[in-house]
C-alpha cells in the first residue's frame, strides 16, 4: 500500500547489534565457580541490569552490586569492559538503514544502559546514523511501558505512517497498541521486504 514517507523506529539490540549476553555471564561464571545461567539469573534476581538499564543506579553501582553477589574480585574497569565485550553488527541492517535514510526519518528506540549505549556509539558507526533516539536509560522506562511509545510518538509527526521494529513480540506489540505499525524482526532480508511493502524508499 502506499502511505506517507514514514519515520522508521529501530531497536538497537538484536536487530542492529546481535548479542550475546551469557558471554560475560560466562567468564563471570567461571571465577564464581557457577553456570553461565546461574550468573544470569542471579543478576536478573538482584534486579541489578534492569535497575541499569531504567538508569536507577550507575555503572559503578551496577558493577560493585554484581560482584559482590557473586563474590569475584575485579576492578569496576574490567568489569566494564568484559560487560561490553557481546555485541556484533548485522551489516546487512547497517546498510539498510543507509538506504532509508535519504528518505525518511530515522529514530532509535532501545532498552539500553549507558555502558552499552557508549560502547555502541564507540565501536558501530551505523548508531550516529539515527537523527534521534529514545534510550531508557535516559528517559528512566523500559519497553513494553506505554509511556516509552508516547515519548517517541511526541517526537513526530503524526500525519506520518510510523513503522517499529524490534526483535521481541511484546514490544511489537506494546507499539501497536500506540497506532505504530509494528515489525517483528526476523532478519534482514525479511525487514526489506516488508517496509518495501509498505511503501518505504531505499
Amino acid at each position: 500500500m502506499n502511505l506517507r514517507p514514514a519515520t522508521v523506529i529501530f531497536d538497537l539490540g538484536d536487530v542492529i547489534l546481535p548479542f550475546e549476553p551469557l558471554k560475560p555471564c560466562s567468564i563471570l561464571g567461571n571465577l564464581s565457580g557457577k553456570s553461565a545461567k546461574d550468573v544470569a539469573d542471579l543478576i536478573r534476581r538482584e534486579n541489578l541490569e534492569r535497575r541499569f538499564t531504567e538508569g536507577k543506579i550507575d555503572g559503578n553501582q551496577f558493577a560493585t552490586g554484581v560482584l559482590l553477589a557473586l563474590g569475584i574480585s575485579m576492578t569496576v574497569s574490567q568489569f566494564h569492559e568484559l560487560w561490553n565485550d557481546m555485541f556484533t553488527e548485522n551489516t546487512e541492517v547497517s546498510q539498510l538503514i543507509r538506504q532509508l535514510k535519504p528518505h525518511h526519518r530515522l529514530m532509535l528506540l532501545s532498552n539500553t544502559n549507558p555502558w552499552h549505549w557508549q560502547h555502541a556509539l564507540e565501536r558501530y558507526p551505523i548508531v550516529a546514523e539515527f537523527q534521534d533516539r529514545i534510550l531508557s536509560y535516559e528517559f528512566g522506562v523500559l519497553k513494553p511501558h506505554p509511556a516509552i511509545y508516547r515519548a517517541a510518538l511526541e517526537k513526530i509527526d503524526l500525519r506520518e505512517c510510523v513503522i517499529f521494529i524490534d526483535d521481541i513480540e511484546t514490544n511489537v506489540a506494546a507499539a501497536r497498541i500506540m497506532g505504530i505499525h509494528g515489525i517483528r524482526f526476523h532478519s534482514a532480508e525479511q525487514l526489506a521486504r516488508e517496509l518495501r511493502a509498505l511503501g518505504c524508499r531505499f
